[in-house]
């Protein structure tokens, strides 16, 4: 967005590099993860639902995230930028890890995310989204960007199991 072509071409890897050095350094560190993640996850699994972690993020620091939620062990299929051409708004994302979710259809899908580009990749790959809140952003942000539905953070999301879109999917 800042740069030219020629100029991401020219820099963009070391401005990679020095991003990759500042999160590690100054925030990975202070990341605390959100309430009730893993029992959701476990929920979710002790259900049948077929699961994939699908991020932005480079994959070193996806496994990161995965453990400050404390989900590492529960999480066997995942997705990063690393595997995609193009990160979200782009539904590459997305599209690699309904992939690599054998057997799950795009109407047999859904992702949960706390951002709008979540929501926009997931709708460009066809996939409904549940937008959490715990992102910064509001309801109303979140739909205009596709969710179906909203929820709180990943414990409110828990807690409305039983009636959420989830319980008529399968991944």
């Amino acid at each position: 967005m800042f740069l030219s072509e020629d100029e991401i071409v020219e820099k963009g890897y070391v401005l990679e590099k020095h991003r990759s050095k500042i999160l590690k350094q100054r925030y990975l560190p202070t990341i605390k993860g959100l309430p009730q993640v893993r029992a959701f996850v476990e929920r979710l699994l002790a259900d049948g639902k077929k699961l994939a972690s699908a991020s932005s993020a480079k994959g070193d620091e996806l496994k990161v995230y995965e453990k400050i939620a404390g989900i590492e062990d529960l999480i066997s299929t995942e997705t990063s930028s690393d595997d995609a051409e193009e990160s979200k708004p782009n539904a590459d994302i997305f599209l690699d890890a309904l992939k690599r979710l054998e057997g799950i259809e795009v109407d047999d899908a859904i992702v949960v995310g706390d951002t709008p580009y979540d929501a926009e990749a997931a709708s460009k790959a066809g996939i409904r989204t549940i937008g959490l809140l715990s992102g910064g952003w509001t309801a109303d942000e979140m739909k205009q960007s596709g969710c179906i539905a909203t929820c709180r953070d990943p414990a409110d999301l828990l807690a409305q199991c039983v009636t959420s879109p989830l319980v008529g999917s399968q991944a």
